[in-house]
C-alpha cells in the first residue's frame, strides 16, 4: 500500500534505514498502519510505518500488540489456521441528514 505523500514516505523509509519496522531484518517495501484502519487508524505519519511484505501480510487488521502476542504464541496470523482478526466497532459520529430545498 502506498500511503502518504512522498515526502513523510522518503523520511519514514530513512528513519528505519530502509528497513522493515517490524522485523528490524526485511527490506521495507511498503508503508503499514500501526493502528489498522478497519480500528479507526488514520493515514496521519504517526500512524505508518516502514515493513516488509511478510511482516505486513501477516499482520494484516491485527493490531501490532494482538500481532506480536500471536506471533509469541506461535498462534498463524494469516492463512489457512489462523484465528480471524478481531471485529472492531469504530464509534462513528452522528450525522444529521437535513432536507434540501427545492
Amino acid at each position: 500500500m502506498s500511503v502518504g505523500n512522498p515526502s513523510t514516505r522518503r523520511h519514514l523509509f530513512a528513519a528505519f534505514g530502509g528497513r522493515c519496522g517490524y522485523c528490524l531484518t526485511g527490506d521495507a517495501d511498503h508503508l503499514d498502519h500501526l493502528v489498522p484502519r478497519a480500528a479507526g487508524g488514520t493515514n496521519s505519519r504517526f500512524n505508518l510505518i516502514p515493513a516488509c511484505t511478510p511482516c505486513g501480510q501477516s499482520k494484516g487488521a491485527l493490531s501490532v500488540t494482538e500481532w506480536v502476542s500471536r506471533q509469541a504464541a506461535g498462534t498463524p496470523t494469516a492463512g489457512t489456521g489462523a484465528t480471524p482478526a478481531p471485529v472492531y466497532r469504530v464509534p462513528m459520529k452522528q450525522v444529521r441528514h437535513h432536507p434540501v430545498a427545492a
